[in-house]
């Protein structure tokens, strides 16, 4: 301590050359140092310095030794990858286990010895598994590339297992292992295609999202939502589960003057947090999208269906802000530039893009369960057959189309796409993103041609192969002729001679799900097949009538309507998002406000998921659903045969309509008015689709009757008792 007060003295004493040479005037005011060993000699001071250095003290040598041998190395393992990369390692140390126990041989000590021998047979092995978990049927491996993954993981399990690295001896002898069992066993070697989506894919892609009743949502708000996360993908090119991560405090509204003096903007940032976190966060990235005014297409409009979906969810905060009208009336105050448009902050943590859950009385949206990304990936894929694309629409498939539109634009240098990538180095970009499909003129170059910039655009983009007659699902008879299958027939045979046997039920109930999965896969390899052959066969089939002198016959484009007839909820959105710019400011806005307002509507609809179409009854009983206007039938009608519907499950002894659906309004009338062909199909589907879905006592209210039902016990009593469903 007495070291420090000299070296004080001597610092208060003689000033440092910086000090010596600055503008400081000594004579007026004494040179002030700060030291943290000083101590004051006022009493007062004393005291408050002692009382802060009890509140520092520091901890012991022992609690610094005792943290050195309690700390859990276990829980560090892995720490470096995602969840979903642990799980890949897992699975091949499993595999690794598996194999060494059918062998009689310890994997610990197989690890210290490994040969090249033992990576050949563990591969090799690997490859002929048929069976998985509980008896599953694996896919199998088909591409040779597999396998150089495969050894990846494997040697990072081996790393993990033994703290050490692969030889790299056998490390380079592995690349011949690897192509002589990929020969062995068949494995192609061509390399997934990875087509781009361009702004016309895109268009197609949500115009077919918003018309078709094809492909049924279990609630009308995936609609919606799956709309503005091809948005997001194809505006920013971040990673589809960086984009599914968005929450509600991730994304800013702004109300924001413009430059040029026109009306004010609405400006969207939203800032993805949660992209790839290997070896730790990256830096978040905050893009803004200013919205667009006299838009060409409102369906390629995130401003649009993001204010649908925040009016829905009533994000924000303001009190009085509960439709797009009210925004349109704000003005900025005088000397600012913009005004902030907060949201909730209870719904901080809220993800935009949520999962419906099954309810007593049909679907409703989470209110906190982020959406899957395998389930946007089985949506992207349907909607792409819908559209007619032979390639297979991927979520990636936007970033791949963004990563194109970023490299070949002007305004955007490498490393800004780099960076809105997330890519430490440009060569990611080149070897991972870039399309092996040259996009540019060059015979048109080499010539010294004018480059024919835009058929080349089109010769390269999905939409090329564009084809709606292209088949996506199989015909009634192709579906039935699965059931001719040899292996088919011998596991009927098999159940057939269990039936009515009640010690052997759990082998019956075996042998039918294994029935019903071999099914599944002989119509998916009858349907990959079809599709397969079909563009080749369709090719002869037009070159043939057209050099016979026949035409082709006049197809329709897509059209509103369809095969199901759309609820008028349905038509209001595809006609308010397909309208054309307005000639004035104010009827773009009046365009743009109508078109929010149809899409906040339609997130409360209950589309039900798609559904097999039943057999019709005699509409003069119970009316199916709503008089179409091509039918020359009213709205009265509609409201007649509702009525008629509803006195139906009062009056009548076993209805044939259901009335929980009934009383659900967020279903299409064609749904709720549905007649069974008998009332046993109606206690099927009762018991199908309501009880089933019933945990405890929970409350159910019938709509019909205004009353609160608690538990299956008492709903099954109230349908018998009041409605004449039985259960």
């Amino acid at each position: 301590m007495a070291r420090s007060h000299q070296l004080d003295k001597k610092l208060v004493g003689q000033p440092s050359q910086s000090e010596t040479d600055s503008d400081y005037d000594s004579s007026n005011e004494t040179p002030y140092e700060t030291d943290l060993t000083y101590i004051s000699s006022d009493d007062d001071d004393n005291a408050t310095t002692n009382e802060l250095a009890l509140d520092e003290q520091d901890h012991p040598p022992e609690y610094y030794l005792t943290c050195a041998k309690t700390i859990d190395t276990s829980e560090l393992v892995g720490e470096d990858y995602a969840p979903s990369s642990t799980e890949q390692l897992d699975r091949i140390d499993t595999l690794w286990r598996q194999y060494c126990a059918y062998t009689n041989r310890d994997s610990q000590s197989t690890f210290s010895n490994l040969s090249i021998g033992d990576l050949y047979s563990f591969f090799t092995w690997m490859l002929n598994q048929r069976r998985g978990k509980d008896g599953r049927r694996l896919r199998g491996t088909k591409i040779a590339s597999s396998l150089s993954t495969y050894w990846k993981q494997f040697r990072l399990v081996f790393e993990r297992a033994t703290s050490e690295k692969i030889d790299p001896k056998v490390n380079r002898q592995m690349h011949r292992v690897l192509r002589k069992v990929a020969k062995e066993n068949g494995l192609s070697n061509e390399k997934r295609e990875k087509p781009p989506m361009d702004v016309e894919d895109v268009t197609e892609f949500l115009q077919t999202n918003l018309t078709t009743t094809e492909k049924r949502y279990c609630h009308g708000r995936h609609r919606i939502q799956l709309a503005f996360w091809v948005h997001n993908g194809f505006i920013t090119a971040n990673r589809p589960q960086a984009i599914l991560n968005l929450c509600y405090r991730h994304v800013v509204v702004t109300l924001l003057r413009d430059p040029k003096g026109g009306p004010h903007r609405a400006l969207l940032e939203f800032t993805y947090e949660f992209t790839k976190t290997y070896l730790g966060m990256k830096e978040a990235n905050t893009f803004p999208m200013p919205e667009i005014i006299f838009d060409p297409s409102l369906i390629l409009s995130p401003y649009v269906f993001l204010m649908g979906l925040l009016f829905a969810d009533k994000a924000f905060l303001a009190p009085g802000l509960t439709c797009p009208e009210q925004i349109s009336k704000l003005d900025i105050p005088p000397g600012c530039n913009s005004l902030s448009l907060p949201l909730k902050p209870e719904l901080d943590d809220i993800p935009v893009f949520r999962r419906s859950v099954r309810t007593v009385t049909g679907w409703e949206i989470s209110p906190n369960l982020p959406l899957q990304r395998t389930t946007v990936s089985t949506w992207m894929k349907s909607l792409g057959e819908i559209t007619g694309f032979r390639q297979v629409a991927r979520p990636y498939c936007l970033r791949y189309g963004a990563g194109k539109a970023f490299d070949e634009s002007g305004n955007v240098s490498d490393a800004l796409r780099n960076l809105m990538m997330q890519h430490a180095d440009t060569r990611t970009f080149l070897k991972y993103y870039l399309s092996r499909r040259i996009t540019a003129d060059t015979q048109a170059i080499v010539r010294g041609l004018a480059p024919q910039d835009d058929l080349i655009r089109a010769a390269c983009r999905m939409s090329r192969w564009i084809d709606r007659r292209r088949p996506w699902k199989l015909t009634a008879e192709q579906s039935l002729s699965v059931n001719e299958d040899p292996r088919i027939c011998r596991l009927l045979e098999c159940r057939a001679k269990l039936k009515g046997r009640p010690s052997r039920w759990k082998q019956y109930e075996r042998l039918g799900q294994e029935i019903t999965n071999e099914r599944q896969r002989l119509r998916y390899a009858l349907r990959q097949s079809i599709r397969k052959g079909w563009d080749t066969e369709q090719a002869l089939i037009d070159i043939e009538r057209q050099l016979s002198g026949g035409g082709f016959e006049k197809e329709l484009k897509m059209q509103l309507e369809s095969s199901v007839e759309l609820t008028p909820e349905h038509k209001r959105l595809i006609e308010t998002i397909m309208s054309l710019p307005g000639s004035t400011i104010e009827e773009e806005i009046d365009r743009r406000n109508s078109a929010i307002n149809a899409i906040a509507a339609y997130c409360t609809v209950e589309e039900g998921g798609n559904y097999r179409p039943r057999r019709q009854i005699n509409p003069a009983k119970i009316p199916l659903r709503p008089k179409s206007p091509k039918e020359n039938k009213s709205s009265q009608d509609t409201e007649s045969a509702l009525q008629k519907a509803i006195v139906s499950v009062y009056q009548e002894r076993r209805p044939k309509v259901c009335f929980l659906c009934l009383g659900n309004e967020k279903l299409p009338l064609e749904k709720r008015m549905y007649a069974y062909s008998a009332p046993g199909d109606l206690s099927k589907h009762f018991r199908r689709k309501h009880l089933k879905h019933i945990v405890g006592d929970e409350e159910i209210e019938c709509k019909l009757c205004s009353e609160v039902l608690t538990g299956k016990m008492h709903l099954q009593n109230h349908a018998c008792r009041i409605h004449g469903t039985v259960s």
